[in-house]
């Protein structure tokens, strides 16, 4: 049997509604495509005859959270914004299964229906484990691999888990701090939709499976990877070690930083720029 990662269908109800009044001002295509693990929604903006570049959010999180990077990106790139399936967002309210090949063969099936043989792709926390994950299994089809505080290279810390899994189990929501941008203040109107996400579903509360060397090395694209040193949430050092068997990345490792990245556009950007 299926679980909604929603806590009740009301909640549902209701975060949706505030996501989409927020979407609605957004100047990007919308989009809903079916896949073998349901519907998907996405954003897209951009050229269709320019590179494609395939954006993955976090945990806690949706396609919203690209705005600026999308604004950033579609003067030169076709850029797609995909709510992943299991998040607080508009696609398949039922998550997938971290153990197996469901979330790259989810990848797959979103890039075939937008006839995109081969794309650039970038995640954050999650997607980034997501992208690893696609990466990793279907390599050809990655022109460049962008990582901003991957999971996948080092352990979701403890103290983490052990607070999401205490909150599950007591029915609560867990609520999030300014702090996790670190030296970044997060402006009220985001801190608040942030926290509205944590009131209305369960957020991922197993650790993310992490990726071997031997699995790591099949990473034959350019890779950046860009992580903060003050990321209560993974560690930035240990993930830049992992990233010792791909000796084509590129590392960024940010002092005054945390686990939310709040411009990555200006690491996108040139990386992409760079041929």
């Amino acid at each position: 049997m299926k679980i909604s990662v929603f806590q009740s269908p009301e909640k549902k109800e209701a975060f949706r509604a505030v996501y989409n009044d927020i979407l609605r001002t957004m100047p990007f295509q919308k989009r809903t495509i079916s896949t073998p693990f349901g519907e998907t929604f996405l954003l897209e903006a951009g050229d269709k005859t320019n590179p494609a570049v395939v954006l993955l959010h976090g945990s806690c999180s949706n396609s919203a959270f690209w705005f600026n990077d999308m604004l950033a990106l579609q003067e030169r790139y076709h850029v797609f914004a995909p709510d992943i399936p299991g998040e607080a967002g508009n696609s398949s309210e039922f998550r997938l299964n971290l153990g197996g090949a469901d979330y790259a063969d989810w990848l797959r099936s979103v890039l075939d229906t937008l006839d995109l043989p081969r794309a650039s792709i970038a995640g954050n926390s999650l997607g980034g484990w997501m992208a690893l994950k696609f990466a990793t299994a279907y390599p050809a089809r990655v022109e460049k691999l962008l990582l901003f505080a991957s999971g996948g290279l080092a352990p979701i810390r403890a103290d983490f888990l052990e607070r999401a899994q205490a909150a599950e189990e007591a029915n609560e929501s867990l609520t999030m701090e300014d702090g996790v941008a670190g030296g970044d203040a997060l402006p009220k109107e985001i801190l608040d939709f942030i926290n509205l996400i944590l009131d209305s579903y369960n957020p991922l509360n197993l650790p993310m499976p992490l990726f071997s060397t031997e699995e790591l090395a099949r990473l034959t694209m350019p890779v950046l990877y860009v992580a903060g040193l003050r990321d209560d949430l993974l560690d930035s050092t240990a993930g830049e070690a992992a990233l010792r068997a791909v000796p084509q990345a590129v590392i960024h490792l940010l002092p005054e930083v945390g686990h939310m990245i709040t411009t990555p556009y200006l690491w996108m950007l040139p990386f992409l720029a760079n041929t």
